[in-house]
């Protein structure tokens, strides 16, 4: 049989009995969902959307008034969406990476390096404020190049990013390989300003602690339509309303609910893979004792992490776009992109070879031309 054919066979042998949901979600601790709005009410702040925007604009608003009506409105429930399906790497860069920036707001660079820090200094803040359990780690993150040329931009970059602020250490490849075992490693970079989380446990950590502010949710109450009556803004729900002085939108890939935001709103699909837990050999194969986050610096990347009970999250490369700025569950499903992520995965860690993927998910992200929040 040659070899191509045995290889795709153990590919997809890989992910056969792979679960089709995300695994941040298949947990224990996920928190029973709040009724959904069934009467008429009114509010100082409502808010559209319980992920992460959600969660922490209705946390600030209501820490700097304590006074104020908060109300947040889910579609589904908490971290259901977007919040619930990532990979878990909590940057401190707001601009998408010290090049990104650099090439975009050169004159603004130090400051906005020193917010995304302050920013990220924050949340842990608040993380240990409120006792959130959510497997938090400043473990930074390892940028391994791939290719001979990345060299030589990875040491460029290592020598600018410094006077800005950004604190960027280049690895040889005897360096790199000795954190994380890979054959295809030339050498890298590493940012500390990284930290690893469980994306679903700190969205629950939030949500508790916007409950215990008194803050009101309703999860399973999809908005319809927004209307001003007056001096107020009215949100409508298929069995109740919300009226309020201001609203906040945390909707972010979902269909937007002002046609004017729809023009700069792009879903596009990424897809994710989780390992089985690794034994003690296949631990001791790649190394990664430190648990830092992994991310190539390909155009089309994979970044990848390792789990509190030692699985490997292996995701991105293709960032599909469907048609008509398609969206919807029937786009989390692809078993063409997780094959080709299989693949990827054992070219990188050939020594993995028999690991077992568990579970497959994809989810929308919202992108725009600049690569960072506008």
């Amino acid at each position: 049989m040659p070899f191509a054919k045995i290889t795709q066979q153990k590919t997809l042998a890989s992910i056969s009995a792979l679960k089709p949901v995300p695994f941040w979600l298949e947990d224990e601790s996920r928190p029973e969902p709040c009724p959904a709005l069934t009467e008429s009410i009114q509010a100082d702040l409502v808010i559209v959307g319980a992920g992460f925007t959600g969660l922490w604009t209705a946390l600030l608003a209501k820490e700097e008034n304590p006074n104020l009506e908060v109300v947040i409105l889910e579609g589904e429930r908490v971290a259901s969406g977007a919040t619930g399906r990532n990979g878990g790497f909590m940057s401190a860069s707001i601009t998408h990476g010290f090049e990104n920036g650099l090439s975009r707001w050169e004159k603004e660079l130090s400051t906005l390096i020193r917010l995304g820090n302050e920013n990220l200094d924050a949340i842990e803040t608040t993380i240990r404020k409120y006792k959130i359990e959510c497997d938090f780690m400043r473990s930074g993150e390892l940028i391994p190049a791939t290719e001979p040329y990345m060299l030589k931009g990875f040491k460029r970059a290592a020598e600018i990013a410094r006077p800005y602020g950004q604190e960027l250490i280049f690895y040889d490849q005897e360096q790199i390989r000795a954190l994380v075992n890979s054959p295809l490693y030339l050498g890298g970079i590493f940012n500390p300003n990284v930290a690893m989380v469980n994306p679903a446990q700190l969205a629950w950590g939030l949500r508790r602690a916007c409950l215990g502010l008194g803050i009101r949710l309703f999860e399973g109450t999809q908005v319809s339509a927004l209307k001003k009556e007056a001096k107020l803004m009215v949100v409508q729900t298929p069995k109740g309303r919300v009226s309020a002085k201001k609203i906040a939108l945390a909707t972010n890939a979902y269909p937007a609910l002002l046609k004017r935001i729809s023009y700069y709103v792009v879903p596009v699909y990424d897809y994710v893979l989780m390992t089985e837990p690794l034994n003690k050999e296949q631990r001791a194969a790649i190394g990664w004792e430190k648990r830092m986050g992994v991310g190539d610096a390909n155009n089309q990347f994979h970044y990848y992490r390792t789990t509190a009970d030692g699985r490997i999250l292996w995701g991105g490369y293709d960032a599909v776009y469907y048609k008509n700025n398609g969206f919807g569950a029937r786009y989390e499903k692809n078993e063409e992109v997780w094959g080709r992520l299989a693949e990827h995965f054992f070219e990188t860690f050939p020594q993995l070879e028999g690991l077992k993927f568990t579970h497959g998910w994809g989810g929308a992200i919202d992108t725009c031309s600049r690569f960072s929040v506008f």
